[in-house]
């Protein structure tokens, strides 16, 4: 047993990293120096040791994701026995049934302001995140759902089937992500 040159535990002698602290173990064939710098680098990379720049807007998007679900069931007290009705009546009757307008409604509400709470998502980061590496993404995201919300309403006035608000759903969507990944390679490449 030798000690860990990084936290002082003791390890076998033909250990190459430390079990304790992950440390790479020169042993008597290797490079350790260049060796140890580059297994450092990756775990940095991998586990985000010593990374100062958390990303501090997930805790906003879930306290806001709370909001919204407590702003839905305020809306609609009956959401839980709506819902469970509905499935019912489709095992029963073995047939894909039209929701209540009450769950369509919620359905529409849910999905713009979620969509909504994109766009203010990325006007703080646009401000505060010197990165800025999520602004775009999140931008794109609001209008995929603030869309998905109005095709919702259109399918609860009879405008459209439901088949149609998927399939134009999904093709907006496709068509934001090539937008997005276009974005990211013209635009928002980082210096070599």
């Amino acid at each position: 047993m030798v000690p860990c040159p990084k936290c002082g535990a003791e390890v076998k002698e033909d250990d190459r990293f430390c079990p304790y602290c992950g440390a790479f173990l020169a042993s008597k064939t290797s490079k350790p120096l260049v060796e140890e710098k580059s297994l450092a680098r990756e775990r940095e990379a991998c586990l985000g040791a010593g990374r100062r720049d958390r990303d501090y807007l997930g805790l906003v998007s879930l306290g806001f994701l709370l909001i919204i679900v407590g702003i839905i069931f305020v809306a609609n007290p009956d959401i839980v026995s709506d819902f469970s009705s509905w499935i019912e009546q489709m095992t029963e009757e073995q047939a894909l049934k039209r929701p209540p307008l009450g769950l369509i409604t919620s359905a529409t509400i849910f999905f713009l302001l979620i969509g909504l709470s994109n766009f203010f998502l990325a006007g703080v980061r646009l401000m505060f995140d010197k990165v800025r590496r999520r602004v775009l993404a999140d931008i794109l995201s609001g209008v995929a759902l603030v869309l998905f919300a109005y095709l919702i309403h259109l399918y609860g006035g009879y405008a459209l089937a439901w088949q149609m608000v998927l399939a134009i759903e999904v093709v907006v969507c496709g068509l934001l992500v090539v937008l997005y990944s276009t974005m990211r390679y013209v635009f928002l490449k980082e210096p070599p």
